[in-house]
Formats: structure tokens, sequence, C-alpha cells
């Protein structure tokens, strides 16, 4: 018998799929005879602990817990569903989406919800959290940090607010001072120190309300992208930001891509950094990939 879980983020966006509780409350009469559906709305910070502390309680099932929502409710899910025997889903309703991107959305419609597999992917430990999609440092924080501030003031600007905030940002370009220690996938050592615009520690392929960081990573190889671009002469950022959108800056000199299992990134000072678009502030993450 399955139980299958929608939890509906109340602070989502509505950029994706237009999906809201009644919905999927139909979908209770559809349910085929081996499937049980409930649907909680979160009601406040951290509910979806409490949710999913219940739920794995519950005996008899197999349980799928699909979050409705963007990356950081779907961080938050899997930070408190991990080593439980629950399955993930994910119905795409933030406002970047940016997990979503790397599976086939076109066709989805909730009359197919019960027609799903499950299969296991990496998840990324950074520190003592969970990553899902993409952690990064630089730049791209700061693009993030005031993109929630322009939609903090207008909500309806939707993706709008990302690229609103890169045309800000390039006012006030920082660089940090890292230094970047690394396993690469051949199993030797490395590290690289220097000032860098972005650094960004991928599991998915795509961030930052559809920029492409690392076009040919794999949810599912047992490998972290490590993305890291150096200083830039500031003519040139525009073209390089364009290129990083679309996925075509890999033949660029000013950025190089690692694939490894572990790393450190560390600093002499404090830097704003991001796991699945949730801002913090540290002088140091240490990361290593959990294959499947």
């Amino acid at each position: 018998m399955k139980k299958i879980l929608f939890i509906i983020s109340s602070k989502a966006g509505k950029t994706e799929f237009d999906v809201n509780r009644n919905d999927l409350l139909a979908l209770q009469k559809k349910a085929p005879s081996d499937s049980v559906i409930e649907v909680i709305e979160t009601k406040y910070k951290g509910h979806i602990d409490k949710i999913i502390e219940d739920f794995a309680k519950e005996d008899n099932f197999e349980k799928y817990a699909i979050i409705c929502g963007g990356d950081g409710s779907l961080n938050e899910l899997v930070n408190t569903a991990y080593g439980k025997d629950i399955s993930i889903g994910l119905i795409p309703t933030g406002t970047g989406n940016d997990f979503a991107k790397n599976f086939d959305y076109k066709n989805f419609n909730l009359e197919k919800i019960f027609s799903f597999y499950a299969s296991p992917i990496d998840l990324i430990q950074i520190n003592d959290k969970l990553c899902v999609n993409v952690t990064s440092l630089g730049f791209d924080t700061q693009v993030l940090k005031e993109a929630y501030k322009f939609l903090e003031k207008n909500p309806n600007l939707g993706k709008k607010a990302y690229i609103k905030a890169v045309i800000s940002s390039l006012r006030n370009i920082q660089y940090e001072n890292l230094k970047i220690k690394m396993m690469i996938e051949n199993g030797k050592n490395m590290e690289i120190k220097g000032n860098f615009l972005i650094s960004a520690i991928c599991n998915g392929a795509f961030y930052g309300s559809g920029f492409t960081p690392a076009p040919e990573a794999s949810l599912d190889d047992g490998l972290i992208n490590l993305i890291t671009a150096e200083k830039i002469p500031f003519y040139k950022l525009p073209f390089m930001i364009l290129k990083y959108k679309k996925g075509k800056h890999r033949t660029s000199p000013h950025l190089n891509e690692y694939k490894i299992s572990s790393g450190q990134i560390s600093s002499d000072k404090d830097f704003l950094a991001n796991i699945d678009g949730e801002i913090f502030t540290t002088n140091k993450i240490n990361f290593n990939v959990i294959p499947s």
C-alpha cells in the first residue's frame, strides 16, 4: 500500500505550475486502490520538519512525500527526510525552480501523478547540511541577495528579479580570496588559490533562475562539478554572463570546471554563500558527494 503525502509550501511562488490544495484533494477520488493521498499546507517556518516526523512514524505504507514548492522548500524536505524510508518528489511551484530543470516537465500534469517511479540521486554534504542542487559563493550569491530584495518589494517580478539583480550587482563587483582543496575524480588531491568571482559546487546543471554553470552535470554520477571563475576584465563580464546563463562558457580561459568527490573552500574572512538558494555566511565550506 502506498501513501502519497503532498506538501504545499506556503512560501513558494506560482510561476511554473499553478497547483492548489483543491487540485490535489480532487486526486483522492482518482487514486488507485493501492494508494492513499494526504494533502498538508505548511503553516509556519519549520513545519515541514514536524510533517515528516509524523509521516515517518506511519507503518504499513510505502511512503512518498511530494513537495509543491521551489528549491528552498525541496531542500528543507530532503534535509528532514534524509535517512528515513521516504521517497521524495517535486512539483515546481517556486520562483526559480532550478532543480526541476534537470528533468523534463513539459508534458507534466496531475493526472499522471500515479505513474511515477523512484530512482536514487546523489546529494552533497555541505558542512552540516545537505545540498540537493547547487551551493555557490561570490557574485552569484550577491545577485541572489539582490534578487530577494527586489522580490520582497515586488513579488510579481518573478524570474525578472534575477535579471534586475545581475544588472544591479555589476555596479559593485567583489572577488573572494579563497583557498580551494579538492579530491578530483582520479583520486588525486589538488589545491588552487586566488581571487574568484564565482565558485559553484554543482550536483545539478542549473541555478539562479536558469543560469547553467555545469551543463554536463549529472545527478547520479557520484561526482560533484566544481566551477570556478577567476578575475574577468569588466568589459568582458556582460558577454561572459550571457554565455554563463546559456551554458556556453566552458571554453573561456577565465573559467575552470573540475569533477571531484570532495573538497574544502576557505578564506581568511567571512563570505556569503547559498545552499539551494538559502543564503548563509561562513569562512569555510567542507563538502563531499553522497552517492545514490
